[in-house]
């Protein structure tokens, strides 16, 4: 039986960082690559965009895609923390059928995001910005095949199940799904060492 998703807060969190940040439409767009007439359309809940549309608007926002989408709620570090299924954060990109659950929302806090993606067969995830310097991104496949296409480089860094990655997030980069079954990887994103670098 499969969960319903809950019904993610984005057009009301994006429009509210962006003025909590004092930015005009305009000066967002210049900062995400996202075109403005786009971002209006996310805030008024006409559009459902892309996941790697969220994770331009997230860079340009100064945020990650799970802050973005809500969880950055620090407030709740206990030593111990279930997180059930259907309280996790799930986004279902409309286009691809691409899905991002987090897993990690007490970590945030702490400069760690646990993400679960789930690519169909012969999809991809669209070209993800690159991060703040300092931030690394470390994947395992737990289900399928992984093209993963990091920075200028044209040639894919190929996985297989049980195969794990590690590299500097401050590049862009985009992950394809070559076989033919659904992709099934976790993600760390680790932005520890972000305000060290800086």
């Amino acid at each position: 039986m499969e969960i319903p998703a809950r019904k993610l807060p984005l057009a009301a969190n994006l429009k509210n960082r962006r003025q909590a940040l004092n930015l005009s439409l305009e000066t967002l767009a210049q900062r995400s690559g996202v075109s403005r007439a786009m971002i209006s359309d996310i805030e008024r809940e006409l559009k459902n965009p892309s996941i790697a549309i969220v994770s331009q608007i997230a860079e340009g926002l100064d945020c990650s895609i799970s802050e973005l989408l809500g969880e950055a709620d620090t407030t709740r570090h206990r030593a111990l923390q279930v997180l059930r299924r259907d309280e996790q954060q799930l986004m279902v990109d409309p286009h691809s059928g691409l899905e991002r659950r987090l897993l990690s929302g007490v970590l945030l806090g702490r400069g760690i995001e646990v993400v679960e993606y789930i690519i169909p067969a012969g999809q991809t995830t669209g070209q993800f910005p690159a991060h703040q310097r300092g931030t690394v991104e470390h994947i395992t496949v737990v289900e399928g095949k992984l093209a993963c296409y990091l920075g200028e480089n044209t040639e894919p860094v190929e996985l297989n199940t049980g195969d794990t990655i590690y590299f500097p997030a401050d590049m862009g980069h985009r992950f394809h799904n070559p076989g033919q079954i659904p992709c099934r990887y976790i993600l760390i994103i680790d932005t520890t060492q972000v305000q060290t670098v800086r």
